[in-house]
């Protein structure tokens, strides 16, 4: 993604399902790009979430699918490889709160920098001290609250001549909020949670 820009935020209620039927969670919608609150086929996926401690600034987590953020503590680096087959479309950045099984405590000022691309996390190895360059901070990123979803950027998808795919990826911190989410591509009645690349 050529770069990250907060262009929209959009929530609704979960609502419970009345008796007898099948429960299905009201999931936070993205006009544009997830009306229906669930992910386009062709979506992609983070490869990686990783943890990283200012605190502990030598020390290498372990990689995953689930993410953490402390106040001036833990931050989680991301990765997410674009396949060579979407050259020529739109890849768009989103963030997906609504399944009710993340936590946040805080006002919500996350912090989010871009991956400048000259390096990625590495399960195992990455630490504070030895973490990928990043771009400078976003300026105007919005207040994340739970239940809400957002489109955090969009441009064309990256794409590397010869190479089978071509990675993104960033980093989200923060000075005064916890935030912890598992990732979830959603379906099946289930809202998707995490980051999530909507391509069209």
């Amino acid at each position: 993604m050529k770069s990250f820009v907060i262009l929209a935020t959009l929530a609704s209620l979960s609502l419970a399902a009345p008796a007898g039927l099948i429960q299905r969670e009201e999931c936070p919608a993205i006009p544009q790009i997830a009306p229906n609150g669930q992910l386009p086929p062709g979506t992609l996926h983070p490869a990686l979430l990783l943890p990283v401690s200012q605190k502990h600034p030598d020390k290498a987590f372990p990689g995953g699918q689930s993410a953490i953020v402390t106040p001036n503590d833990f931050c989680t680096l991301t990765r997410i490889d674009i396949p060579a087959a979407n050259q020529n479309k739109t890849c768009s950045l989103s963030l997906f709160l609504g399944c009710g099984q993340e936590y946040e405590k805080g006002p919500g000022n996350i912090i989010f920098q871009g991956n400048t691309g000259k390096s990625f996390p590495i399960a195992g190895q990455t630490t504070w001290n030895n973490k990928p360059a990043f771009a400078p901070p976003f300026t105007d990123a919005p207040l994340i609250q739970l239940q809400h979803a957002y489109r955090l950027g969009g441009g064309p998808c990256d794409f590397k001549a010869g190479q089978a795919f071509a990675s993104v990826g960033g980093m989200i911190c923060s000075k005064d909020t916890t935030l912890s989410f598992t990732q979830s591509n959603g379906g099946h009645g289930k809202c998707p949670v995490g980051f999530h690349i909507i391509v069209t």
